[in-house]
């Protein structure tokens, strides 16, 4: 199932491509309500979580509830329920299927697919959502990959831990991707990655990707930069002679970020301008905003404190831009370790520890990561 996303800046709420712009109480509310799903509040309850430090009336929460439900109509599955006597509830359901003959068809099914690998590659997961939302209208077949592949860019944490028609083995590796996010010990996330490998627990594209990409990231998080450097030499030769011309700027990505964290300046440099060069060819957005983010680290690793903020918001927002709500979590906790090792204090510390608390709210970074903990150590016991 797709999930409301919520936008504060402009009170908007977005189902897929789908938007409705809310007044700022009528944002509140939903917000609210839309965390705690499933379960019924009273006007009194409602007044006390919505209206902090107001005083209005029990008539306001009916008001409010009588507006969102006409804004909210055209998504007849996301249903603002009164429980007679008591208050009210929010339910959301699956959106209502319409089957088109083209559903069936394989030439539609393939086209349908390239164009989706077509958006993976450019970085554009908002391009892939829009899509996706629209397959019973369009007709056709969501790839089961992707059907997985967009809830991580969603950063849907909860299905990838209840999704019991995914075997478990099939979410370890996006399970663990996600953990990163939980700004877990460094350490932590490291014995769960070297588990993987050794165990051979992820499919051999998985393990191969983790081998000689992730973990390295990793290793640089936990103090261990030369360990990862040792290793740049063999993530360079499986990707030449793999012939992984995608990995080429990921790879760089993660060059510079090591080599960032281990002082190699003038190493960082290099491959810097060379990636620079991909991205004028290539301009994917996943890329540029990783690269912008890793540029800012540069720029923060010579003092330049004012270009390194501007270089970390561009990249956040590029990746907020380009839906990939995993990468981005995972740059602001880079962007907050880095300050914290080298540069304590600084000003610029609290808003980017803010934006990772709007983000934790948002998808329960803290509220399930002692869950990711169990289901990640379950699949590896079982490899």
């Amino acid at each position: 199932m797709e999930r409301l996303t919520f936008d504060p800046s402009g009170y908007k709420v977005k189902w897929g491509s789908e938007s409705i712009t809310l007044l700022a109480k009528e944002f509140a509310l939903l917000q609210f309500l839309y965390r705690h799903r499933d379960r019924a509040f009273t006007r009194d309850q409602l007044l006390d979580r919505v209206w902090t430090m107001e005083y209005p009336v029990e008539r306001t929460v009916d008001d409010h509830i009588y507006r969102l439900r006409k804004k909210l109509s055209p998504w007849a599955h996301i249903r603002i329920n009164t429980v007679r006597g008591y208050g009210y509830s929010l339910t959301v359901g699956e959106p209502k299927s319409v089957m088109n003959p083209s559903v069936g068809d394989r030439e539609v099914n393939s086209s349908v697919r390239d164009i989706f690998k077509k958006y993976h590659l450019f970085g554009q997961g908002k391009s892939m959502l829009a899509l996706a939302t629209q397959k019973d209208i369009l007709g056709f077949e969501l790839d089961p990959f992707y059907a997985v592949y967009l809830k991580f860019l969603q950063g849907d944490i909860t299905w990838f831990l209840e999704a019991d028609g995914l075997p478990l083995q099939t979410r370890l590796y996006w399970l663990l991707i996600l953990y990163r996010g939980t700004n877990p010990e460094p350490e932590q996330i490291l014995r769960y990655c070297e588990q993987a490998i050794a165990r051979q627990a992820l499919s051999p594209e998985e393990h191969r990707e983790m081998r000689i990409l992730n973990i390295l990231e990793v290793y640089a998080d936990a103090g261990l930069e030369v360990e990862a450097m040792k290793r740049f030499a063999e993530t360079r030769k499986t990707v030449e002679a793999d012939g992984l011309s995608g990995f080429v700027m990921p790879v760089a990505l993660m060059e510079i970020y090591v080599c960032v964290l281990a002082g190699e300046l003038e190493e960082a440099d290099k491959v810097a301008e060379r990636l620079a060069r991909l991205l004028e060819d290539m301009p994917y957005l996943r890329e540029i905003g990783r690269f912008r983010i890793v540029q800012g680290l540069l720029d923060l690793a010579r003092g330049r404190k004012k270009e390194a903020e501007q270089k970390f918001d561009e990249g956040l927002d590029v990746l907020e831009m380009s839906l990939n709500v995993p990468l981005r979590i995972i740059s602001l906790c880079q962007i907050l370790r880095y300050i914290d090792r080298k540069h304590p204090g600084l000003e610029m510390q609290h808003k980017y520890a803010s934006l990772y608390d709007s983000l934790d709210e948002e998808l329960g970074l803290s509220k399930y990561k002692k869950e990711m903990e169990a289901v990640i150590g379950r699949a590896l016991s079982l490899s």
